[in-house]
């Protein structure tokens, strides 16, 4: 029953899409519950209503937090308000940034939120509560709030657990955090940055559990890594992201590497591609961020730093956010030996539902179970859907000629009819 019904949601949404209908309005920027790791695909995170969630969006300013003058009370003079706000509207979707950027980071000595610089002395108030202001702000505009504790080489703890266990100081510190933050529904914690540089793999793991253990919400935990595709945490069932480092300038590359990460996860951990370089603009960036997704992974683009970057790039991403948020993306995995004709590569659940992304040509194939399915073109360039009827089909490859109206790059989004 329960796939009829989809098939039906899907079915009322593709008319309106046909008929030119808005299906965004102002709903997405509204709270729509705690970002959640999907139960039935891990692979992929939900929105706290069950509708699939996608992250593509800046990977700067890492230093976010500390950008502008520092005040007397730790708090800052900075333009924090004024990148919101220009990324409002936009649809790109998250901030990359770091809490403790001293004590070996890229920082310097005062960007940290503890009093006096010292993490002995316990957290300083004024500045959560400006982070909060922030934060609350990000969520009404629908941006996702990517946060680390560490920056890479950062170690205001020692390396590796005493006895087991975390320093009594960084207990602390992890507790004030997730209890003052966990009640912005657009979070993902991230335990550090290029972890292995000051963070052993068993401490790592112990923070991932403690955030865990104090945020009630449950959102999901990531674990930032140097360059490659292995996860050092794919059987912690306390890590929910690999946060993937992987610097290239190829897009069949970055492709590539976020079809094996997928592939050395199990699909049991979200892939976040949160830092490549070096960074696309204009229609690279599109290329880029579309074959990343269809690799089975989240993006965020490292030197987009928000205050210098172009507002055509924030719209690139948001355009893929918008197109990921309106199909079933969440259901399916990498399946690019599906493709056939002049298709690039496939996300599919075979027999249920399949994407279908190309970038030149005017006929993609795939090679499909049979069914009757329900076809719609999305046009890349213009943002816009095509209504291409239901056609029963058989079992094997079967190719489709794209309508006049829709250009190269394009998706062909196949799913089960009633």
């Amino acid at each position: 029953m329960k796939k009829r019904q989809d098939c039906y949601v899907f079915y009322v949404l593709s008319v309106l899409l046909a008929l030119g209908a808005s299906v965004m309005g102002d709903a997405f920027s509204c709270d729509r519950g705690a970002i959640n790791v999907d139960p039935e695909h891990p692979a992929w995170l939900l929105y706290g209503d069950n509708a699939p969630f996608y992250m593509c969006g800046p990977g700067d300013p890492e230093g976010f937090l500390y950008r502008g003058l520092r005040k007397a009370d730790g708090t800052r003079e900075g333009d924090q308000q004024a990148l919101i706000r220009k990324m409002a509207g936009t649809g790109a979707n998250c901030i990359y940034m770091i809490m403790v950027r001293s004590h070996g980071g890229d920082g310097t000595a005062d960007e940290n939120p503890f009093v006096n610089g010292d993490p002995g002395q316990g957290l300083n108030t004024a500045i959560l509560d400006q982070w909060d202001q922030w934060f609350s702000e990000m969520n009404r505009q629908g941006i996702v709030i990517f946060l680390f504790f560490y920056d890479d080489s950062a170690a205001p703890f020692h390396r590796d657990l005493t006895d087991g266990a975390l320093d009594p100081r960084e207990e602390q510190f992890i507790d004030t955090v997730v209890a003052r933050f966990h009640r912005h529904p657009y979070l993902i914690w991230c335990v550090a940055e290029e972890y292995i540089e000051a963070v052993s793999p068993a401490r790592a793991a112990k923070i991932a559990e403690r955030i865990k253990a104090q945020d009630p919400l449950r959102h999901p935990v990531a674990v930032h890594q140097n360059h490659g595709t292995v996860f050092d945490f794919t059987d912690n069932i306390h890590v929910d992201q690999f946060a993937m480092q992987f610097n290239t300038a190829s897009s069949d590359s970055l492709h590539e590497a976020a079809v094996s990460a997928w592939q050395n996860t199990g699909g049991r951990k979200n892939i976040n591609l949160s830092e490549f370089q070096p960074r696309p603009t204009g229609l690279a960036l599109q290329k880029t961020i579309w074959s990343i997704a269809f690799g089975g992974a989240y993006s965020m683009i490292l030197q987009m730093d928000i205050d210098k970057t172009k507002e055509e790039d924030l719209k690139i991403c948001g355009g893929l956010v918008r197109f990921m948020e309106s199909v079933r993306f969440n259901e399916t995995a990498p399946s690019d030996a599906l493709a056939r004709g002049d298709s690039r590569y496939v996300l599919a659940r075979p027999g249920q539902l399949y994407l279908i992304y190309s970038e030149t040509g005017r006929y993609p194939g795939v090679d499909l179970q049979a069914g009757c399915y329900t076809l719609q073109w999305f046009d890349i360039s213009s943002g816009r859907w095509f209504h291409g009827g239901r056609k029963t089909l058989s079992d094997g490859e079967q190719y489709f000629k794209k309508p006049a109206s829709v250009g190269d790059a394009a998706v062909l989004y196949l799913v089960c009819c009633l």
